[in-house]
């Protein structure tokens, strides 16, 4: 079964995580994925409506939205601390976005022009924070986030540091130097010096990749900063091929590697030497190898041929190139490529996809995205790695398997001492047939065991430890970070390790707060480590495995243990020789898979994103079958935004999801029904509907002690879910509870409208000092038609208390709003007017003027009452419109001196006709024109509005077309409204529809009414 041909390298595909990449953009078919990134924990999708889907990498789950409006994302690439993000689109704009996960945070931006009307075919980040773009031209920019211009402020943030002669291929970075490809050559530059050489004579015409690797551990792309922060970029000098780079010992071990034609890679120095050329054509006349799929994987059944060569090489360009684990990677459409730099032999390559767009590197992790979408994701290995991944995968008999296959090599190579826990297969298996097969293997892992007796910093020995074997196999993988950097541990810090991933499960890349818990635990029994305790091996005797396996083995039936590991006599700790099994719970599994689900549909929510709410009521219907234990659910929910570090966003998540459900739910009554009748659930939708409303209006001091609505400037918000905050009030009004809703609505103002809707058909005197003190112009509006002249009376005695800041139930003072900047005696005044009439208003008024500060009503309202009662001869329906023209009209001196020379020229209270002068007409939106406006921001948390703009006749004549809804002739004379003539002799004239018509020409006729509503008979 052994294939002795077969390299030592194992490519296996890991669980699909497309699902989870496509899930922000399943439901809108118009938002396309154009381009992606990868880093050590995020991974990155440009789209076509311009926004950047930002992941987690492990577990795999949609964290952010980063919008963007300049254009469908062409490229990106993200910063190696994570913190920006460098995007292009098809125009040349290159953008820096700050990738900051903080939902309520802006991102910063900054912006380079410096390829405009170019396309930008390659991005790539410095340690040192900058970003280097190359385009189809041959340019290379360098543009730095904000934060760092802030820093250099005489500086440009971007600038063209190098004009080449076609277009970059490929960019790639290590410590200070960058190393660019065109079509035609390679370079390598030394930032710091801002100089660059060519690499090689020989030019070449094609798509061909470079990139740098490091001799003793290829998969290390990424560096400490050696250079400056900050630099004064300037535009780069090339240098003669005979005067090198002054290398550091940084980079000492750094080689170059450039693709060549016909299968071929150069190798050169750091400084751009060219020292032989790697010959790859024959060894890809092999067949491609089978990767191990996920299926295959889980079912245990590897299939991997013995290689096999057809007779004619390939003869392949390969247009990018990638480190990674001993290997440069490469790919074409339909085939991945892993050429071994160490032996040429070992080069591998697969065809199992089909259709390759793009794809990503990161150390030993491969991303692949496929033309369909798919996002696939690979493991690249040796295959040692790979059976002690099996191994403790518990996938004993595939582990079995793979090293038959691989018997030639495992028996033929120095192993790591660390591969006799694989001697335990013996333990795991029952078919002798199989083990037998491996037999010569196994007593080689016998003959490693010996060895592994290693010393701990801290004086203390470890005999036969499983996971201090899989942390020391696995250790390229610790290594690759510098955060992340460790010695041999001692075995308290490998126990807690252990409780660490066990605990946190598939949370743990995403929980900062269990992360920082257990990471304190883990540095606080380090502290308790005696360093200097033992120095001799021979001082320290070694006690036989079973005895302490016996004594484990009994520990671990007490649950109430502490999980610090035993520490005997003399420190020396033995742990079993395997990892015991996990039995994992598949109600946890479907537990987190749930509020995954329903985290990731909320985050989709609050960017604005289109969410299918049948999923939502689906998903939680399908776990849930009663209301109870969707509260259940919810709980759960809570606990699962703390476990991934949501703590903010904790309780307000399950509120949103909970009422999302109801008020999507086609059980809605039912469901209300229930929560009313329980006081656990009841409590949670109130707290629910406060905490979604709380967090989105900013609610404050909205309630008195006595329990009455305090006057808020805010309450026409309309709350979030008011649909279904009202018909879960109208239900509990109706089962005799009201004084539970009173408690909502004190935390809720708006909720009191719904309160008087239920009570409208009482006497209004029994809720008029709630509806006077919400102070609500609108709502009172819609109670008018049931005011009556007593009514305005108790009304204007009760303002007058509540004009003094004074609460109407309790009188105790409120000092939180200005009830006169809010709802000022002229604006009753006008309630008043179209509710009773101009005539009954001024005698309601003068009836109470002692209670009137003077000069609290101004003239508006007294002329308002006059026009009203004028016009109302020939009108009756003309009150309220009237009354807002005016009041609107009055904010332009030249509408109000307008107005005042109407009144004079009145004769016995009867005016000509009903309509306005142009210059007042044109100054309101109630008068049926469309007046000169410009968009203003109030400065606070409203949207912007519109707000008309003071404009003098001139003007309204120039823009009459547009004022007058492109009416622009007199209808009872035929001739233009803009007749000069007319103009001087009568002006022009607006009736209430917005008919204009020359004033000349309605004394003529002698009109009252609008004679295109009216026709004159």
């Amino acid at each position: 079964m052994s294939r002795s041909n077969l390299p030592p390298y194992i490519l296996q595909e890991l669980p699909d995580i497309t699902e989870s990449i496509n899930y922000p953009i399943q439901n809108v078919q118009r938002i396309k994925y154009t381009c992606f990134d990868i880093s050590k924990s995020l991974i990155a999708f440009g789209a076509t409506s311009g926004g950047i889907y930002v992941f987690n990498r492990t577990p795999c789950e949609f964290v952010q939205l980063i919008p963007n409006k300049d254009g469908a994302i062409t490229r990106l690439a993200i910063s190696t601390d994570e913190k920006h993000i460098g995007f292009a689109n098809g125009r040349g704009l290159a953008t820096i976005a700050g990738c900051n996960q903080s939902l309520s945070s802006s991102h910063s931006t900054n912006v380079s022009k410096e390829h405009q009307g170019n396309e930008i075919t390659a991005m790539i980040w410095s340690s040192s924070h900058m970003l280097f773009m190359g385009d189809d031209v041959g340019k290379i920019s360098v543009l730095q986030p904000q934060n760092f211009i802030a820093k250099t402020m005489f500086q440009s943030s971007s600038l063209t540091i190098m004009s080449l002669d076609s277009r970059i291929c490929q960019l790639d970075m290590k410590s200070c130097m960058l190393l660019v490809s065109t079509l035609t050559r390679c370079y390598v530059c030394d930032t710091s010096r801002e100089q660059y050489r060519q690499i090689g004579q020989k030019l070449r015409d094609g798509e061909y990749g470079a990139c740098f690797v490091n001799k003793e551990r290829s998969a290390e792309q990424h560096t400490t900063n050696t250079t400056q922060d900050l630099m004064e970029v300037r535009k780069y000098n090339i240098v003669s091929d005979e005067s090198g780079f002054a290398v550091g010992k940084d980079l000492e071990n750094t080689l170059i590697f450039c693709a060549r034609p016909s299968s071929r890679v150069w190798e050169a120095t750091i400084d751009g030497t060219v020292i032989r050329t790697h010959q790859f054509k024959q060894v890809l006349a092999k067949n491609p190898m089978r990767l191990v799929s996920n299926e295959s994987y889980q079912n245990q059944q590897v299939l991997i041929d013995e290689v096999t060569t057809d007779g004619e090489g390939q003869s392949v360009n390969f247009p990018k190139i990638i480190a990674t684990n001993g290997a440069i990677f490469s790919f074409r459409k339909n085939a991945l490529y892993f050429l071994n730099i160490y032996d040429v032999d070992h080069t591998i390559w697969f065809d199992n996809y089909k259709d390759i767009v793009d794809c990503k590197v990161y150390h030993d992790m491969l991303y692949v995205w496929l033309s369909n979408g798919s996002l696939v994701n690979l493991k690249y290995m040796k295959v040692d790695k790979f059976l002690v991944k099996c191994y403790v995968e518990e996938k004993h008999v595939l582990c079995v398997q793979v090293c038959a296959l691989f018997s030639d090599y495992l028996l033929a190579n120095n192993l790591s001492p660390k591969l006799h826990i694989l001697v335990s297969l013996k333990d795991k298996l029952e078919n002798e047939e199989l083990l037998n097969s491996i037999k010569d293997v196994l007593d080689k892992f016998e003959g490693l065991k010996a060895k592994d007796v290693t010393q701990m910093k801290s004086g203390i020995y470890i005999v036969d430890n499983t996971y201090h074997a899989q942390s020391s196999l696995l250790e390229s993988d610790t290594k690759l970070n510098e955060d992340f950097k460790f010695s041999s541990l001692p075995p308290e810090a490998m126990q807690t390790l252990k409780d660490l991933s066990l605990s946190v499960s598939d949370k743990l890349n995403n929980s900062k707060k269990k992360l920082k818990e257990k990471w304190e635990d883990f540095e606080g029994k380090m502290k308790h480590l005696s360093v200097d305790k033992h120095q001799e091996v021979k001082d320290t005797p070694i006690i036989e495995r079973k005895e302490t396996q016996d004594l484990i083995k009994q520990i671990a039936t007490d649950e109430t243990i502490d999980q610090t590991p035993l520490v005997l006599d003399n420190d020396i700790i033995y742990k079993e020789s395997s990892q015991k099994a996990i039995e994992v719970d598949n109600n946890n599994l479907e537990k987190d898979k749930v509020n995954k689900s329903l985290y990731q549909y909320y985050k989709l929510s609050i960017v604005g994103k289109e969410t299918d709410r049948s999923n939502l009521v689906a998903t939680i219907e399908n776990y849930a079958c009663d209301i109870s234990q969707i509260y259940t659910l919810m709980l759960q929910l809570e606990s699962y935004c703390i476990n991934i570090g949501a703590f903010d966003e904790s309780k307000f998540v399950p509120n949103n999801i909970f009422l999302s459900y109801l008020n999507e739910s086609e059980k809605k009554g039912e469901l209300l029904d229930s929560i009313i009748k329980d006081e656990t659930l009841y409590k949670y939708f109130v707290d629910s509907c406060i905490s979604v409303n709380m967090k989105s209006q900013k609610l404050s001091n909205i309630g008195c002690d006595c329990g009455f609505p305090l006057p808020y400037s805010r309450t026409h918000q309309a709350p979030i879910f008011s649909e279904l905050i009202d018909e879960f009030i109208e239900k509990q009004w109706s089962s005799q509870t009201r004084n539970q809703c009173y408690d909502i609505c004190k935390r809720m103002p708006y909720l009191w409208r719904k309160i008087l809707y239920l009570r409208r058909n009482e006497d209004l005197l029994n809720i008029l000092r709630i509806l006077l003190q919400m102070l609500d112009e609108g709502l009172l509006h819609s109670f008018l038609p049931q005011f009556t002249l007593d009514t305005w009376e108790r009304t204007v005695q009760l303002y007058a208390t509540l004009h003094a800041n004074m609460c109407l139930n309790c009188s105790k003072k409120f000092d939180h709003i200005s009830v006169r900047d809010t709802l000022s005696w002229d604006d009753l005044g006008a309630l008043m007017i179209k509710s009773i009439g101009g005539r009954n208003a001024i005698k309601v008024m003068e009836k109470y003027a002692g209670l009137i500060d003077e000069g609290a009503i101004t003239v508006k309202f007294y002329h308002t009452c006059l026009m009203v009662t004028m016009y109302e001869r020939y009108d009756a329906t003309i009150t309220g419109q009237l009354t807002d023209t005016l009041y609107s009209c009055y904010n332009f001196e030249d509408s109000r001196i307008e107005i005042c020379r109407l009144l004079r020229s009145t004769l016995n209270g009867k005016p000509k006709n009903t309509a306005l002068p142009i210059i007042a007409a044109a100054k309101s939106k109630h008068w049926g024109l469309c007046p000169l406006t410009v968009t203003k921001s109030t400065g606070d948390d409203e949207a912007p509005g519109d707000y008309i703009t003071d404009v003098s006749i001139s003007n309204i004549l120039d823009n009459l077309s547009y004022i007058n809804n492109n009416l622009t002739d007199c209808v009872l004379c035929g001739l233009p409204l803009q007749n000069t003539v007319l103009i001087k002799d009568g002006g022009l004239w607006v009736f209430k529809c917005g008919h204009t018509f020359h004033g000349a020409c309605l004394d003529l006729n002698k009109v009252k009414l609008c004679p295109s509503c009216s026709p004159v008979k």
